[in-house]
């Protein structure tokens, strides 16, 4: 047995309790919480204890190396995809309202094709991610993207503006699935808390495009239906090359600032131990670390079983047996069954409460009287500003809970996050001024970002990582599917009163319960 092999007995001393790795070593093996017990055929459907054993080998080496400027700079251009999901999710709702006035349209039919692309995005990036790696996806996605949303802007009709929403949020749609995937499987143990940050790059995407709508739309926009030709109705086109250039800007960084290599996790489930070996060594020598594992240690162990076959020769049938396989060990044992099932739940009521809120907010503040809500659009903008501003502080209160309460687990601050943005939505049913407004909104969106925030984290830890890509891209198809749904529902209800208001409520306050249901915790265990 290699050095490196035996190190990998032991548990890291870089955390308080068992790693994964260490846990599940045999199914007789049990943990001191006994709750997070793991059992091979638990994480694995076809029990590959090679692949089992690769894994272990991997992240003692990951955690040796550390965290190195590569981390550092894999956090930023990695949340700048975060950034881009929301920035093109609040650009497109900022100037809906003046497209649908030059088009005239009532039916909110471009937040339905946003809704769409964002769908099949995650599902496409997200099953490719573990098809062809995380690399090429993680590049080509947002560079896409960036493009589609400089070339909406210049569209003449409402087919064509919504046939490009489509195709700039298809592409963006990949970029949650991905940047949280290949950021863990670099991330050593101790390091994983900062998974939570991720969501403040949410935060700074809406600033970004709330800010923009802010600074665009109300000197160059039409005030109704009744007369909105294209040449006093440039706001909206302003606002799309703006975002655009910056996603592109975003784009080119990570091309440029980042030479991103594929995941060595990546790489060893699908038998590639060599250029795994070679990128763990490439990043411990450029930033003087220690990576004692060699390519001997991995090949004494033997191949990966478990992709093998479907990498020799790839059709259309294979590619779907594939897929389903990946799917299969989502649920290859009763304990992630439940854990897969109640992760997607959460996402999808998550997915209707959150854009709901958004979505009838201006209705119902309309119904409240003239006191509630600003009298123009520039106040209008001023006021969400404000709250998207403000919003930006969940993310950072979620880190800081899991950092200085450990104890709390990653479960602890979803249930909080749930149960207190429940309370601040029923308590939004009762505002009386402007100022109860902005506060009660902000403090909403501020806590429903804890909950998002270290959800985000939390899927794709408990994914194994040659189905993490698979798992990913469910999770978020999950809430994108609530995300078409909530247009017609806004639409076709009364939004004008506060039931929607005490359904959000109700929705973040029962995912916020359910979190407590999860049987993983992944701040206890090494994520394999």
């Amino acid at each position: 047995m290699s050095d490196i092999e035996k190190k990998s007995q032991v548990p890291h001393d870089l955390s308080a309790t068992p790693s994964l790795e260490h846990e599940i070593q045999s199914s007789d093996n049990i943990s001191t919480s006994g709750e997070n017990t793991l059992k091979d055929e638990e994480l694995y459907s076809l029990k590959d204890e090679v692949l089992h054993k690769k894994m272990k080998l991997i992240n003692d080496a990951i955690d040796e190396i550390g965290f190195t400027p590569y981390h550092l700079k894999l956090f930023f251009l990695n949340g700048m995809g975060y950034w881009t999901d929301t920035q093109l999710t609040y650009l497109e709702s900022s100037v809906r309202t003046f497209i649908n006035y030059q088009f005239g349209y009532k039916f909110p039919v471009s937040n339905e094709l946003l809704a769409a692309g964002l769908l099949f995005g995650a599902v496409f990036w997200g099953f490719s991610a573990d098809l062809i790696g995380r690399k090429l996806a993680f590049n080509i996605s947002l560079l896409l993207s960036g493009l589609f949303t400089i070339i909406t802007g210049t569209m003449s009709s409402m087919a064509s503006y919504c046939i490009f929403v489509f195709l700039s949020c298809f592409a963006a749609g990949g970029n949650l699935v991905l940047d949280t995937c290949v950021f863990l499987e670099y991330l050593p143990h101790k390091n994983q808390w900062l998974l939570t940050f991720f969501a403040f790059f949410w935060g700074i995407g809406q600033v970004i495009a709330v800010a923009l709508a802010y600074a665009f739309l109300p000197g160059n926009s039409c005030e109704s239906a009744d007369y909105c030709p294209s040449h006093i109705n440039k706001g909206w086109r302003y606002v799309y090359y703006t975002n655009g250039s910056i996603v592109l800007f975003m784009s080119l960084l990570r091309l440029t600032v980042i030479n991103l290599k594929e995941t060595p996790k990546f790489l060893v489930s699908n038998n590639r131990d060599a250029e795994a070996i070679e990128i763990l060594h490439d990043i411990a020598n450029k930033y003087g670390r220690t990576c004692s594992l060699t390519l001997e240690d991995l090949e004494n162990l033997g191949s990966i079983k478990i992709n093998d076959d479907y990498r020799k020769h790839i059709d259309f049938r294979e590619l779907f047996n594939l897929v389903k396989h990946h799917i299969s060990i989502l649920f290859s044992s009763a304990k992630m069954a439940r854990s897969t099932s109640l992760i997607f739940l959460s996402w999808f009521l998550l997915g209707i409460s959150y854009p709901l809120f958004s979505s009838f907010l201006p209705q119902y503040l309309a119904t409240r009287g003239s006191n509630i809500s600003a009298s123009d659009t520039k106040g209008v903008y001023r006021d969400s500003l404000i709250s998207n501003t403000v919003s930006m502080a969940g993310p950072l209160m979620a880190g800081g809970l899991l950092y200085f309460f450990p104890i709390l687990g990653r479960r602890g601050v979803l249930c909080i996050g749930g149960i207190s943005a429940m309370a601040f939505l029923f308590g939004y049913t009762q505002v009386k001024n402007r100022a109860q407004n902005v506060a009660l909104s902000s403090l909403s969106f501020a806590t429903i970002y804890i909950y998002y925030a270290v959800l985000y984290a939390y899927t794709p830890e408990v994914f194994p990582s040659h189905a993490r890509g698979t798992g990913n891209a469910l999770a978020i198809a999950s809430t994108r599917v609530a995300t078409v749904i909530v247009p017609l529902i806004a639409y076709y209800s009364n939004t004008a009163s506060s039931v929607p208001i005490w359904i959000c409520g109700a929705f973040v306050g029962v995912i916020g319960f359910l979190a407590l249901l999860l049987p993983y915790e992944p701040s206890k265990y090494r994520v394999v």
